[in-house]
C-alpha cells in the first residue's frame, strides 16, 4: 500500500526527472487526496426447484433417475465453481404409473368419417372450361330458350359466330341444339366429379378408408407412463462491481486502469484487503453482497487499487496522479480542472473568432 511519504517522494522524482526544479522538497503541506476504485464482477450460482407431472405415450424406463420423497430434502453436491451451469431431474418415489391405454390396441375410431371409411362427396363440380362464358350459347344449361323458332335458329347462328373466338361448340346435352355448348360440359355447367366418379362418396383421406386412426394419446403403442418429475436448475448470475460509481473524475478512472497495477480481493476472512475495502466502500458495497434468497454458492472476482491525486503549489495549472505498480510507482501528469477550463476557453475563442472572420469574408 502506497503512504503519503512515498508519494510525494515519487511526484518530486518525476518533477526532478524532468528538469524542473522546486523551491523546497515536497512534505506534508502539499495537497494530497487518495481514491479507492473497486472494479469486478461477482458470480452467483442461483437454485430453483419445481414439481411437474408427466404423460409419456408407450412404455418408458425410468430407473436411472435418482428418486427423492420431497423435492425440497433432496440434497446434491455443492458446485465446484458457481459459474456452471446444471440441471438434475428425478422421480417421485411412487409417482411412476404405468398402464394399458383405454384405446386397447393404440386404434380409436376415425372422428371424421365415424368409423364409416368413406365421407360425403359432390357428385358433381363446376365445369372449368365454361367458368368465364356462358355454358350454352342459348339455354345457358337451362334445357329450354324461351326464342321462337324463327329467332332461335338466327341467334343461334349469331352466337355461333359472336363464340368463334372461345373455342369449339357442340350440341347442347339440355337444349338440345348443335354447336352452341360448351365441349366439356355439353351444355350442363358441371362435369361429374373426378375424386368419386359421380358417386357422392369417396373414402376418408384421414383414415384410407380403413375407419380407425392411431391414438394420439399412446401414440398407438395402447400404453402410457405417467410420473411426477423434480427438477433442480442451478443457474449462474453475474452481477458487475464498479465502484465508487460517482466521485472519481472519468480520466482518473481511465488512468488507473491505464497504469495502475490492481489487486485482487476476494473479501473472504482471511484477504489482507478486506478491511480496507469495507472501510472505503462501506455501505456502497453492502448490496453487492447481500446473499441472493436462492443463491447456494458464490465466486469473488474483483481488483481493488488505491492511488493518489497530488496539487503543487509550484505548479498551479498541473495535478500529478501517483499509481501503484509491480515496480513501485507510476506517476501520471494532467493539467488541472482550472487550466482545463482555460484552455477550453482559448479554444472555444479561437473557434468564435474563424466563425466571425468567415461571415466577415463571405
Amino acid at each position: 500500500m502506497l503512504g503519503d511519504k512515498e508519494v510525494l517522494d515519487a511526484v518530486q522524482g518525476y518533477i526532478e526527472e524532468r528538469g524542473e526544479s522546486l523551491a523546497e522538497p515536497l512534505s506534508g503541506a502539499s495537497a494530497t487526496t487518495w481514491h479507492s476504485l473497486l472494479k469486478g464482477q461477482i458470480v452467483r450460482s442461483i437454485e430453483s426447484r419445481s414439481e411437474e407431472k408427466h404423460l409419456h405415450p408407450g412404455p418408458l424406463d425410468l430407473s436411472d433417475h435418482p428418486v427423492y420423497d420431497t423435492i425440497d430434502d433432496y440434497q446434491i453436491p455443492r458446485p465446484r465453481d458457481p459459474a456452471e451451469q446444471r440441471t438434475q431431474k428425478m422421480v417421485r418415489r411412487g409417482s411412476i404409473d404405468e398402464r394399458s391405454c383405454a384405446c386397447g390396441n393404440g386404434e380409436i375410431r376415425c372422428p371424421r368419417c365415424e368409423g364409416e371409411g368413406r365421407i360425403r362427396c359432390e357428385q358433381h363440380q363446376p365445369c372449368g372450361s365454361c367458368r368465364d362464358s356462358t355454358c350454352c350459347l342459348l339455354c345457358d344449361g337451362a334445357g329450354r330458350s324461351a326464342l321462337k323458332p324463327a329467332e332461335k335458329q338466327a341467334v343461334a347462328v349469331s352466337m355461333q359466330k359472336a363464340g368463334g373466338d372461345r373455342g369449339d361448340r357442340t350440341r347442347c346435352y339440355e337444349c338440345g341444339e348443335r354447336d352452341v355448348a360448351c365441349v366439356t360440359c355439353r351444355g350442363r355447367g358441371r362435369v361429374q366429379c373426378t375424386t368419386c366418379q359421380g358417386g357422392g362418396s369417396r373414402p376418408c383421406p384421414d383414415c384410407a378408408g380403413d375407419g380407425k386412426v392411431t391414438h394420439e394419446h399412446c401414440a398407438g403403442t395402447g400404453r402410457t407412463v405417467e410420473w411426477t418429475e423434480g427438477t433442480i436448475t442451478r443457474a449462474p448470475r453475474t452481477d458487475e462491481v464498479r465502484l465508487p460509481e460517482p466521485g472519481v473524475l472519468y480520466w482518473a478512472r481511465r488512468l488507473a486502469e491505464q497504469h495502475a497495477t490492481w489487486t485482487p480481493t476476494t473479501l473472504t476472512d482471511n484477504d489482507p484487503l478486506r478491511a480496507c475495502v469495507q472501510k472505503d466502500f462501506g455501505s456502497a458495497l453492502k448490496p453487492h453482497l447481500r446473499p441472493h434468497h436462492q443463491e447456494i454458492a458464490r465466486r469473488t472476482e474483483l481488483e481493488y487499487v488505491r492511488f493518489a491525486k497530488v496539487a503543487v503549489d509550484e505548479h498551479p495549472h498541473r495535478i500529478y496522479y501517483v499509481f501503484p505498480t509491480l515496480k513501485g510507482t507510476t506517476v501520471v501528469r494532467c493539467p488541472s480542472p482550472r487550466r482545463t477550463w482555460q484552455i477550453a476557453g482559448i479554444v472555444a475563442s479561437v473557434l468564435l473568432l474563424l466563425v466571425l472572420i468567415n461571415r466577415f469574408i463571405a
